[in-house]
């Protein structure tokens, strides 16, 4: 009986520092060498996003500068180096994806092996130790020369007992790792096929922007005097324009229900940019590249100038350089989309996306360099739903971003409003003053 008693003890010894080693990792070399990679194109990143903002700096810089043909060319070729850079980023986070991705499988993997490794050892060891436990007392005091040692004998079954339960603890910790590795697993698998997609999207812009340089250039056939010609003609059909429209939004009569809104100050409204921030940009320049404002909603300076026919701005301009994301303010149908840039002669809002959301509110983002809605389709707070561009009139790259009471916002074609005009086939929204809404009153204050 001693003997029998002895060699369960010995078969538990292996289980024990079984139990204290299982939580070793077999594949930490593969682990370290994809953190090392992981790390480098983070660095990498890091780098080109330090390019991408000398590039936006040196566009606010040219832009400053006199309109001129060979500045609108090197402002279009300093894009172009800012666009490819953006794509130059993109690739770098989808291998560093990827790399997570390996990553979370060989960290599954291991916290796999882990449980099952443990629930063979604790399974083993409960079993000897019933084994051990169907020995009685009177038994095991016969098997023992001395009582002290049989004493010991069932302390040291405690002590099992006891090893049994810290590895059932580490088993449940195992078990959480494994669920966390899970959820991190698909919201990595997400972003892969997020940074895919944008990878498309900043491809396509690229490519439009070498159109957009081919077409100054034979537009103006390489002369300034061509260039500054067509840039008044521009000037003079926008302002004939703005100007019916204002004729027309004058006569419409809606009244808005405002306790239908939502409360001013209460952050009702995502901001369309990230980074963006109420700063003018005037105040910022030289001290960071920002997505600030060009100008503000109502009767800036520059609306008192003589822009808008006296109407005052109808929205906030984000200062924005070509191919940045613009995203959803809030949940919402795509009440509509356009592009005026279709119809030669129309210069208003360029290719448009208007929201139409739950809360009374309906967005529009303007000026974009790519649509990625369509009429109809939902989409949540945060989706990215184009890129900031400089179709349309535009004086320089930016988001003009611009919020209504929904209930007074309508889409229209352009020639119901006045038959004879360059946008005859054009759409975009219009609304009466009254369902125009300062952004500042109903954007988060979170920044």
């Amino acid at each position: 009986m001693k003997k029998i008693f002895k060699i369960l003890l010995l078969s538990l010894i292996p289980l024990i520092i079984g139990s204290i080693f299982f939580t070793v990792s077999v594949s930490a070399n593969t682990i370290d060498e994809l953190k090392s990679k992981i790390n480098a194109r983070g660095n990498t990143i890091e780098q080109l996003e330090k390019d991408i903002n000398k590039y936006k700096r040196e566009i606010i810089e040219t832009q400053a500068q006199a309109k001129t043909l060979k500045s609108s060319i090197y402002e279009l070729d300093l894009t172009r180096k800012k666009l490819l850079t953006d794509v130059k980023v993109t690739n770098n986070k989808i291998e560093s994806t990827n790399y997570i991705l390996q990553k979370i499988q060989e960290e599954t993997t291991n916290t796999a092996n882990k449980i099952n490794d443990g629930n063979d050892t604790i399974g083993q060891l409960i079993r000897n130790i019933d084994e051990m436990e169907n020995t009685s007392l009177v038994e095991m005091a016969l098997a023992n020369a001395e009582f002290s040692v049989t004493w010991n004998d069932i302390e040291n079954m405690q002590r099992f007992r006891g090893i049994i339960s810290d590895n059932l603890k580490k088993l449940k910790v195992f078990k959480k790792e494994l669920e966390n590795k899970k959820l991190e697993n698909e919201t990595e698998k997400k972003s892969l096929l997020q940074f895919e997609d944008q990878l498309l999207d900043q491809k396509k812009i690229v490519e439009t922007n070498k159109k957009n340089k081919n077409y100054l250039l034979s537009e103006t056939k390489n002369q300034e005097s061509t260039y500054q010609t067509i840039v008044a003609n521009k000037k003079a059909a926008k302002e004939v324009f703005e100007k019916e429209l204002a004729d027309f939004e004058s006569q419409l009569k809606t009244e808005i229900d405002r306790s239908r809104l939502p409360a001013l100050g209460s952050g009702a409204l995502g901001w369309p940019l990230k980074d963006a921030s109420l700063d003018l940009c005037s105040s910022v320049n030289g001290k960071k590249v920002a997505n600030c404002v060009t100008q503000y909603f109502g009767n800036t300076t520059f609306a008192r100038s003589g822009a808008y026919n006296g109407s005052g701005h109808n929205g906030i301009d984000f200062r924005a350089a070509v191919g940045e994301p613009v995203y959803a303010s809030a949940s919402g149908t795509i009440k509509g989309v356009g592009n005026t840039d279709l119809y030669t002669g129309c210069y208003s809002y360029g290719k448009w996306i208007l929201v139409e959301h739950d809360n009374g509110l309906s967005t529009l983002y303007a000026h974009l360099s790519l649509i990625k809605v369509k009429t109809g389709q939902y989409a949540q707070k945060g989706d990215i739903i184009g890129y900031s561009g400089n179709t349309g009139y535009s004086t320089g790259p930016h988001l003009h971003y611009g919020v209504y009471a929904s209930e007074g916002v309508q889409i229209v074609r352009l020639g119901d409003v006045k038959s004879i005009t360059n946008c005859a086939n054009a759409y975009i929204p219009v609304a009466p003053f009254s369902a125009y809404l300062n952004p500042i009153d109903y954007l988060s204050q979170k920044k």
